[in-house]
């Protein structure tokens, strides 16, 4: 008889019987987890919920989320690409809810009026709306016109009257710190630099090349405190057309901050969580690492040694004073459910980048 105690489905069984989430001891040696049938249990397990939660959010808020609208159809268009297959009714009705928001707010945008969230709102937004496949229109030309008035201030009213330019002016950056998903000016100017570039009208471009210019400047220097600068500053370089050798070098930066247990902290001094390391993980696929690299493999066990049963990950807030006041949508982990709910999403799109292509 074959001795099975190695095959994949014992594996999957291992993983269910061992409880909510696996036990990862700090310092503990890859586990040679054997990779493909597990990495997809979990994935299919991740991708389920994030489903739900974003169909919750819809029943529960009328608001566009970041965490609820563009990162589960990151997560899905991920899947789908390996052979979960995109239910596209579901991708366009969350494109939908994200575009009634923006559209909602065309005149207060053209004026430079304020956006709940400011850049991240309206560059997350772009996000899904070009994930889903959506055409350019008033509302897009309306989120880049507020994109254009805002760079260097969280709100137009606060950019000062007759000062010099300072080298921040150049960023984008948001109206409230919501670490790790609002809080990091690289992602908001790397968001917001992708949006337009995909959706400035034709009489926009030259301002957008003018703003992209000054951006990219700001970039080459900006100081990189926490992991989503180091990820974003790479991300923003292989999207953007950064040289070979400024993408090596923001690659290192990110892999730099790897932990014993294989996981990536939000910042210096921090643990791991799902949310940082789901992240840099995408990124480091995105850039090139092959799946078989040690620090891929280490940071692929860290997601499948801490999922839950119920196919999420949970990422504690240390946000004390909430911009979204917190209600219940109906999924796991209670207080920390956003920002439980976006650490899936991105590790469900993470461990897409370990899967062949479909």
């Amino acid at each position: 008889m074959q001795n099975d105690r190695y095959s994949p489905a014992r594996w999957i069984v291992i993983l269910a019987m061992l409880g909510t989430r696996l036990p990862a001891a700090d310092g503990a040696a890859t586990t040679a987890l054997p990779d493909l049938p597990v990495v997809r249990a979990a994935l299919g397990k991740g991708l389920a919920l994030v489903q739900r939660s974003a169909d919750h959010w819809q029943q529960n808020k009328t608001c566009f989320s970041c965490h609820h609208q563009t990162l589960p159809i990151l997560a899905v268009i991920e899947a789908d690409r390996v052979g979960f297959p995109a239910d596209a009714a579901w991708v366009q009705s969350q494109a939908t809810t994200t575009h009634e928001y923006f559209r909602q707010r065309i005149d207060d945008m053209d004026d430079g009026e304020h956006v709940p969230g400011g850049a991240t709102t309206a560059g997350y937004g772009l996000w899904a709306l070009s994930m889903a496949g959506r055409p350019a229109d008033q509302t897009t030309t309306a989120i880049v016109t507020y994109l254009l008035k805002i760079q260097g201030v969280a709100r137009l009213r606060d950019r000062p009257a007759a000062k010099p330019a300072r080298p921040s002016d150049a960023r984008w950056t948001t109206s409230c710190r919501r670490v790790p998903l609002q809080g990091s000016d690289v992602t908001d100017t790397v968001l917001a630099l992708l949006g337009m570039e995909q959706y400035a009208a034709v009489e926009q471009r030259p301002e957008v090349a003018a703003a992209r210019a000054r951006a990219e400047q700001w970039l080459a220097s900006a100081p990189l405190v926490t992991q989503a600068d180091r990820i974003w500053r790479g991300w923003g370089l292989h999207r953007l057309g950064g040289t070979a050798e400024a993408v090596k070098s923001a690659r290192t930066a990110m892999l730099i901050a790897q932990q014993n247990d294989g996981g990536w902290p939000q910042a210096d001094g921090l643990p791991s969580d799902a949310f940082s390391t789901a992240q840099t993980l995408f990124v480091l696929c995105q850039t090139g690492s092959p799946r078989d690299d040690p620090a891929i493999i280490r940071a692929r066990d860290y997601l499948l040694r801490t999922q839950y049963a119920d196919g999420s990950w949970l990422v504690e807030s240390r946000v004390k004073f909430k911009a979204q006041p917190y209600f219940e949508n109906g999924d796991p982990h209670g207080e920390h459910q956003f920002l439980s709910t976006a650490a899936t999403a991105w590790a469900t799109a993470a461990l897409a980048q370990l899967l062949p292509p479909k």
